[in-house]
């Protein structure tokens, strides 16, 4: 196989200071990587009929990626839109010490806009995840991507916040985000609404909120 990955591989520095067409060509890069991990599984298609889906040279290729699986599962940059991290931090209230009283709103856009961008690509790879659960070489890699990119985005809040990134608050707010955010791609491939994704994270959103708004206690 081309250029397949051994565990020990990290992706190819991205390109310093990248233009549009580049950030398009990576994203395209790794939505074309899913779409074939989806259809015909990991080991199912080589690195040249990645590039041909895509319409790049190999060389094109391993200038952002150094790996066929690096490519599945991309760069952390391209995790949100573009200049939506930075919405993000510009949006904490000034003269607030301590989590901010807009940080579960703010939080909710920034996810809602991915969510927005990422809907037609995630209609595209719906098989992917399965995949990856099925494939133990995936798997591992995401076992150890996630966990890291989401150590990286925690620390970020947590700057924000002003506050420590194991603060216990903010883990159980991102973490219910999160898994907030797979049930509700899980609902949006399952059903035959017409609802939008983001329509669906803010549903799923809407249902944790009325469990958590009851009493500790009974009275």
């Amino acid at each position: 196989m081309n250029k397949s990955a051994t565990k020990d591989s990290k992706p190819a520095a991205a390109p310093a200071g990248l233009s549009a067409r580049m950030q398009k060509t990576r994203l395209s890069i790794t939505r074309h990587a899913r779409e074939l991990t989806a259809e015909h599984g990991f080991a199912g298609f080589t690195v040249d009929q990645l590039c041909a889906a895509v319409g790049i040279s190999r060389r094109t290729f391993f200038n952002y990626f150094a790996t066929k699986i690096d490519a599945v599962f991309g760069h952390a940059d391209d995790g949100v839109p573009e200049g939506a991290l930075d919405r993000f931090l510009a949006a904490r209230p000034a003269g607030i010490v301590g989590i901010s009283p807009t940080l579960q709103a703010d939080l909710v856009a920034l996810i809602i806009e991915q969510l927005d961008r990422d809907e037609q690509a995630i209609q595209s790879t719906q098989g992917f995840f399965a995949a990856v659960h099925r494939e133990p070489e995936l798997l591992e890699r995401m076992m150890q991507v996630g966990p890291e990119r989401q150590a990286e985005f925690m620390k970020l809040v947590s700057q924000r916040e002003g506050v420590d990134a194991d603060h216990p608050g903010l883990a159980l707010l991102v973490h219910s985000l999160q898994f907030s955010t797979f049930k509700a791609i899980d609902r949006f491939l399952e059903s035959d609404s017409e609802r939008t994704l983001a329509e669906e994270f803010l549903i799923v959103i809407d249902m944790a909120r009325e469990l958590y708004c009851q009493p500790l206690t009974r009275s």
